[in-house]
């Protein structure tokens, strides 16, 4: 698969682009140590190649590297992080 998930921190986004299509996943820090995973979006163009899971597994990589803790308004993330047991610890 081509197409390398970046991180734009001043967004607050993860995003991929292929074929010219791009998914993403938005979060918040609402308060210092902490990201909130607000919305992951892959649009139909790119559906059923995995993007989801890994925008989420980078965001948490990510949490793990800096040793936040993370949340989820996002009903995809929210479901991924619960059925990983390495993460979940990770919740507040």
């Amino acid at each position: 698969m081509t197409g390398d998930i970046r991180h734009d921190a001043a967004r607050q986004r993860y995003f991929v682009v292929i074929d010219g299509a791009e998914a993403y996943l938005t979060y918040e820090r609402p308060k210092a140590g902490h990201r909130r995973i607000t919305h992951t979006v892959v649009p139909d163009a790119l559906g059923g190649r995995g993007l989801g899971k890994r925008l989420v597994t980078q965001v948490m990589q990510d949490v793990i590297a800096a040793k936040e803790t993370v949340s989820s308004s996002c009903w995809f993330a929210s479901a991924l992080i619960e059925k990983t047991p390495a993460w979940a610890g990770l919740s507040a």
